[in-house]
Order: structure tokens, then sequence, then C-alpha cells
């Protein structure tokens, strides 16, 4: 508990350091007066390309759970996906994800190790598609993006990319390699069967891109998410009155999403902002315009969904099983 407990103090630094990151390269009163030219009627279609975004992505995580229960109905999968998204925007340490995986087993009707593997494979896909992205964004602009983050973020791509290989054309070493893992821990214990039993479905769960139809409709809807999250960032550029090419959306899209992979406070304060501001400022935006641009579409993309997690995790289904709720479970 004291370790996770350091980690989270050590994120709420790296968030304020970029805070102030921000803070040396513009005006507060710029920023307040770009803020305050917004147009509401752009936000409403960012609002309506987020509610799409928000069901593609339930629609994918619905998809690779039917591989477990064909019968497993969509309305299932909305109350976990949304409420663990707004316990990852509110609570340290993606105490969402955890809640995800461990609280809703009875709503889901999948045993936790798949949908661990779920989410993992959701992990991978969004950041081989935004990585993508950010190579587009980068191809649009010659000014220098920091030299590390794009080091960075192409390196986990590429493990990724070669994770992504290996679950895909290898399952049975995957499951083999676990299996050799865990199996010292769990002999002679009386959890020690369950454990493997569960080694095998994770390993399972990871396999799903070996069907080809499958791996289709998944690579494609993560596209499709994304080009809508697209949407949400140009939408904010619109309402506030800022003209730039459509490539910096890839850039500030790639490069705001990528950086919530660095540690930093639920919500992604400051990390997110940082790098989204860089991201617009390279095409040729003002920094009082860029820093308002990426706060605004910061607050686009983590009020409406925080507020629809919690609304469904407070009036609809049955309670969150409390296991995921302590605080060792996260």
């Amino acid at each position: 508990m004291r370790r996770r407990w350091w980690r989270a103090a050590a994120g709420l630094l790296v968030a304020a350091l970029f805070v102030l990151l921000i803070g040396r390269h513009v005006a507060w009163a710029d920023v307040r007066a770009v803020l305050a030219s917004a147009e509401p009627a752009p936000l409403l279609l960012g609002l309506a390309a987020l509610t799409a975004d928000m069901g593609a992505r339930i629609v994918r995580w619905w998809w690779m759970l039917r591989a477990a229960d064909p019968d497993l109905p969509l309305g299932a999968c909305v109350r976990p996906y949304l409420g663990s998204l707004a316990l990852n925007n509110t609570v340290p340490l993606r105490a969402g994800d955890v809640v995800r995986v461990v609280g809703f087993r009875q709503a889901l009707r999948v045993s936790s190790p798949h949908v661990l593997g779920t989410v993992v494979l959701e992990r991978i896909l969004d950041l081989l598609v935004l990585l993508a992205i950010l190579a587009v964004g980068l191809l649009g602009t010659s000014q220098a993006f920091p030299r590390p983050f794009v080091a960075g973020a192409f390196a986990a791509g590429g493990v990724g990319l070669l994770a992504l290989i290996t679950l895909t054309l290898f399952p049975a070493a995957v499951s083999t390699l676990l299996g050799r893992l865990v199996a010292p821990l769990a002999r002679g214990r009386a959890w020690g069967p369950g454990a493997l039993r569960a080694v095998d479905q994770l390993a399972e769960s990871l396999a799903l891109l070996r069907a080809p139809g499958l791996a289709l409709r998944l690579i494609g809807v993560s596209v499709l998410a994304w080009v809508l999250e697209g949407v949400v960032f140009a939408s904010v550029a619109w309402s506030l009155h800022i003209s730039v090419p459509p490539l910096a959306f890839c850039l500030t899209l790639g490069a705001a999403t990528l950086a919530t992979l660095l540690p930093s406070s639920p919500g992604y304060v400051g990390t997110f902002d940082y790098f989204g501001m860089l991201g617009l400022a390279a095409y040729g935006a003002a920094r009082a315009e860029a820093a308002a641009f990426a706060l605004l579409a910061h607050v686009m993309l983590w009020l409406p969904v925080t507020l629809a997690g919690f609304a469904a995790l407070l009036l609809t289904g049955r309670p969150v099983a409390k296991s995921a709720l302590r605080p060792d479970a996260a």
C-alpha cells in the first residue's frame, strides 16, 4: 500500500510539472480570452462524436467478450465499460481497469482472466492505431516535436506490435510460458488448479485475433473510434475559431493521448494538455490558442464520460463486487 501511494504521489508531481511547463509558455489571461470566445454549436457536434466513439469502443469489447459467451447481450457491457473509464478518470493507479476485470463477473458472465485478456488487447490495438495517427501528423509539419517523446512512443509501439504478433501467431507458446511461470507458485496450494485454469483462459482470450474475421472487425472499429475522437478535437478547434490543417488533429490526438501513458494524476492532468498544446502549436497555432484548445478538448473528453460512467455505476445494475473496490485490489 505504501508503494502504491508513493506512485500516486509521484503522478501528482508529474502532473504539476507539466502544468508549470504550460504556464511558462502562455499567459493565462490570454488563454481565458480564447476560451471565452468558444461557440457551443461545434461542441455539440463534438459531444455527438464522443458518444459514437464510446459506442464503437463498447461494441469492440462486446465482440471480444462474446468469444467466451456468444449469448452475452451488448447492454451488459455498457455499465462496466463506462464505469471503469469514470474510475480511471478520478481514482489513482487505473483502479477502473481493476474494477472492470474483477467487479462485474456476474453481469458479464465471463471469467476475470478472459476479461483481463480483452483489456490487454484493447490497449495494444489502441496503441498501434494511435502510433499510425501520430506518424501521419508528424509528416505534415516541419517543426521539431520532442524527440524523447517520439522515440519512447515508437519504442512502445514496437513492443506492442511484437506482442500482438506473438499472441496471434504463437498462442500455444504464450500459454506454455505463462503456465511455467505460475506453476512453481501454485504447486501444492489449494488455489493452484484454479490459477492454472485462469492462465489457460487468459492465454485463450489473448489469442482472439487468430480468427481473421474477428481481427478485421476489431481493427476496423478501433480505427473508427479514434477517427471519431479526432472529430472531437476538430470540433473544439472550430468552436475556438482556430484555423489549422486537418493533419494538426492527427498530431494533437496522437501526442496528447499517448502522453497519458506517462505517470500522472487521475484524468491525466498536465501530460495530456502539454503535449496537446505542442501538437497544435507545431502547425502554427499561437501558444495561447493551443493551450486553450488542449484544455477544452481535455474537458470535452473527460467530463461527459466521467458523468456518464458514474451515472451508470449508481443508477443501473447490481452493485460492483466489494473485492474490486478494496484499496489493495488496485
